[in-house]
């Protein structure tokens, strides 16, 4: 045993160099012990990054997202404009002779027929000077019958002949002209509708253009709104359009009109819808949804609104996979409903992310697995 402890020694102090035996052994001892835990540390800093290594290793897997393959469809989609309710007529009924209001014929919310007589105006001397010139006139026409007799014989000259034409034809207009006046002291309906308003009361003086009552035709009315730039072009008349009213009412019309020329503020075009009214239910001035069919049906695609991406810039779209590659594609939204969401924007046929498009970014490699075609959901 001696000899195996003395064998360690020696080969000790040969493996040794000279600076190492002449320490201290107390230093030996630290040096040795300071060594070993250097060793331990280094040991456990390679396995942590053995670790990390597989860590970024997972890190780098290709991720794996939910894939729908989408084809475009034909979808008439509504084009949606905000306007309002209007009434195709509506007229302040006004004097056209000065008067003092004799009799009034309505009430607000009477129905009133073309013709009807609203405001009735005291005739004073009217009637006195509408007989006068009738009897002018007759005077006039017996002189002329006696004139044309005696041209015939050759007692009338040319001149003469034609002075007692004009004095009848002067004498004629005198009458027709009093006649109207006196007409006019009956202040009329010009088109059957609804008294919306009255302005004059039993008594009150109308001087010509002072109003009596304003009439509002029921039937046909109007929904008025304006069409952007960008879809003017796909409206035009006999365009089938939806209404929906604020009051509740929904209503199917026909688009009338659509502006020429841009409203210079607004760089918008005024439209017209005509509704039918025959229940007299619509008010003009109501606020109005308005859904116009367009004229050319828009290739669409239906998907589920939860797979719209928001972008970092504000704008909204779909990420798709094209060759193994996430992309992110604008999209407009067309219509929207219970069932589903139309967009445009996206080619004919298109890989569409449904489940994990918010964990991977625009040009990323991923793994698409896909579900069957249809809409996305």
């Amino acid at each position: 045993m001696n000899d195996f402890w003395g064998f360690v020694g020696r080969t000790y102090e040969r493996a040794m160099p000279d600076f190492w035996l002449r320490m201290n052994p107390k230093y030996q001892w630290a040096f040795g012990i300071a060594l070993l835990i250097c060793l331990w540390l280094a040991t456990g800093l390679f396995r942590q990054g053995a670790h990390a290594d597989t860590a970024a290793t997972k890190t780098a897997e290709t991720p794996t997202v939910r894939v729908a393959r989408l084809v475009a469809t034909p979808h008439e989609a509504l084009i949606p404009v905000r306007g309002r309710t209007e009434a195709l007529h509506q007229v302040d009924v006004r004097a056209e002779v000065d008067g003092v209001v004799s009799a009034i014929h309505f009430e607000k919310g009477d129905r009133v027929k073309a013709g009807q007589v609203l405001c009735e105006l005291k005739v004073n001397d009217r009637g006195a000077r509408a007989t006068q010139a009738e009897a002018q006139m007759a005077q006039a026409q017996k002189e002329l019958e006696v004139a044309k007799e005696l041209y015939k014989e050759g007692f009338r000259s040319k001149t003469q002949m034609a002075q007692s034409q004009a004095t009848y034809e002067a004498a004629k207009a005198g009458a027709a002209t009093m006649n109207i006046q006196l007409a006019n002291t009956k202040i009329k309906a010009p088109f059957a509708g609804i008294v919306d308003e009255r302005y004059a009361n039993l008594g009150d003086y109308l001087q010509v253009g002072n109003k009596c009552a304003m009439v509002v035709a029921p039937e046909p009315f109007l929904a008025v709104g304006t069409l952007s730039e960008d879809v003017v072009g796909q409206v035009h008349p006999g365009n089938k359009a939806r209404v929906k009213l604020v009051t509740g009412e929904m209503v199917d019309g026909t688009v009338r009109f659509v502006a020429e020329h841009a409203d210079p503020n607004t760089r918008t075009f005024r439209v017209e819808i005509e509704l039918p009214n025959p229940k007299a239910l619509l008010k003009s001035g109501v606020s109005a949804d308005i859904g116009i069919v367009p004229s050319k049906m828009l290739p669409a695609h239906k998907i589920s609104p939860g797979i719209l991406v928001l972008e970092d810039s504000g704008v909204v779209g779909v990420r798709v996979v094209q060759k193994n590659i996430a992309r992110f594609i604008p999209v407009k939204v067309i219509s929207d409903g219970p069932d589903g969401m139309w967009i445009a924007g996206l080619p004919p046929t298109a890989d569409v992310i449904v489940v994990g498009q918010e964990f991977v970014g625009n040009g990323e490699k991923v793994k698409a697995v896909f579900e069957r075609a249809g809409k996305a959901s």
